[in-house]
């Protein structure tokens, strides 16, 4: 497949020029962050110290299970929930939500502030390079990192640092480089239970994720339920919907929901067996979903493999394989799972691609004159003078950044509307995918966020 292979050769060299031109980073709203999380982070810390102390341990750290264990289970004597494969009692966050006690939410709480400090203050600290002044505000250069060969299911991996799960507080560090810009936030809507129900040939489930109101629709079909997006409801319903697409079990899924907060019962039996009714539910009324993961699953067996719509194909292991094998299921979910969204990054790569070709040509650039010009942006930021304005060779849009089903864009203000259109028609083209794929007819929407930082819309 020449033309899958020069396709991948291409979104690798993307890629790359992404991390070229990475991002501006704020100085001082993170360390005002960072002082709120660390500050959150001693409070947690003092209070479980001190609930110790009163349970009577002289010694205590929140990150000792053997301290945690005493703690909840031999001086308050709370009621063992569940127990590790060791027959210990467990101390993990599933099982201290579950726990009806203020000692319990506190470590939750801890835990929480614990992982908002140390991975997104102090692990991205090491990644940024000051570099100067924008518009007298202290910055730092970021460059984000991907990984090309992506994770087991087909999508791609971030590294150092790894920023898909940012919480929008954090996103809104990132900002221009460019005085008065834009930092544009390209979304492919809902892309992923489109494609499921493109690739399942399901008319009903694609309908109503595309003339529909997805979610909204859905909540009100299974559930009953008038939801609006952002609400617990409106979680929880597509927690399911999205679960159920990755093939997840019950016992699973309502795990998951649970641990979210996301709960239909005090009780916990009770909650399974609404997340297990739900579940069932929506197989039923969405049978090519259910046709289409019982085919990947004859696939896989019959021949070890599975195969996305562009030709790539995923390696599962031998065809003799049945039920009984260890990790099948696993394999299983795989060969479900790596279709969509092998597809979902081949159609982000092919935007990537296909938006910097049009910037290129509205500046009338070629490959090696787009890449010199992000090696001396580059140059710049790590060797501009601390307390100096950062003047950049040139002011056009720049790609910095692939977060799941968005790429993101640096734009200059001179630009903002020619080229908010620019990526949204190109986005919609995708021209190509649809060369490597010319059977691809699945409606694509694109949701743009703007503003002066990720993260937030435009006023």
């Amino acid at each position: 497949l020449p033309h899958l292979v020069e396709f991948t050769q291409e979104t690798a060299h993307g890629l790359s020029r992404l991390t070229l031109a990475g991002t501006v980073v704020s100085q001082g709203p993170l360390t005002t962050l960072g002082g709120a999380y660390q500050l959150r982070l001693a409070q947690a810390t003092d209070l479980l110290t001190k609930a110790a102390a009163v349970a009577g341990m002289a010694e205590f750290s929140p990150t000792n299970d053997g301290h945690l264990r005493e703690l909840l289970y031999e001086r308050l004597k709370l009621p063992v929930l569940r127990r590790t494969p060791k027959r210990l009692p467990a101390v993990d966050k599933l099982t201290l939500k579950q726990l009806d006690h203020e000692v319990a939410r506190l470590l939750v709480d801890y835990s929480t502030a614990d992982k908002l400090y140390t991975v997104n203050i102090e692990g991205l600290r090491r990644f940024l390079h000051p570099c100067g002044t924008i518009e007298g505000q202290e910055v730092a250069w970021l460059p984000f990192h991907f990984n090309p060969l992506g994770a087991r299911t087909g999508r791609r991996a971030t590294h150092d640092p790894n920023s898909q799960n940012w919480a929008e507080e954090i996103r809104r560090i990132v900002r221009s480089r460019w005085a008065g810009g834009l930092i544009f936030d390209n979304d492919y809507r809902k892309l992923e239970p489109r494609l499921v129900a493109w690739i399942a040939k399901d008319d009903k489930l694609l309908h109503a994720f595309t003339k529909g109101r997805g979610y909204v629709d859905i909540a009100r079909e299974l559930l009953g339920w008038d939801v609006v997006d952002g609400t617990p409801e409106y979680r929880s319903v597509k927690s399911i919907v999205l679960g159920v697409h990755y093939n997840m079990q019950t016992d699973k899924m309502a795990k998951e929901l649970w641990l979210r907060g996301q709960r239909f019962s005090a009780d916990y039996a009770t909650h399974w067996d609404e997340v297990d009714r739900l579940r069932c539910l929506y197989l039923k009324r969405y049978p090519g979903l259910r046709a289409y993961m019982r085919a990947r699953e004859q696939e896989f067996l019959s021949t070890g493999r599975v195969v996305s719509a562009t030709g790539r194909v995923r390696h599962l292991g031998s065809a003799r394989m049945s039920p009984d094998t260890p990790g099948y299921g696993h394999l299983v979910n795989q060969a479900i799972n790596f279709p969509i969204q092998s597809l979902a990054s081949d159609i982000t790569a092919s935007a990537l691609m296909d938006i910097e070709r049009e910037l290129m040509r509205q500046e009338g650039m070629d490959y090696p004159q787009y890449l010199q010009l992000l090696m001396e942006m580059q140059r710049k930021f790590l060797t501009n003078p601390p307390g100096h304005d950062i003047i950049l060779p040139i002011e056009m849009t720049f790609l910095f950044n692939e977060v799941h089903d968005s790429l993101l864009a640096d734009v200059p203000k001179s630009r903002a509307d020619t080229d908010r259109a620019l990526i949204i028609d190109t986005m919609r083209a995708i021209p190509s995918l649809r060369k490597l794929c010319p059977g691809f007819d699945c409606p694509l929407d694109i949701d743009v966020r703007c503003g002066p930082t990720w993260g937030l819309k435009k006023e």
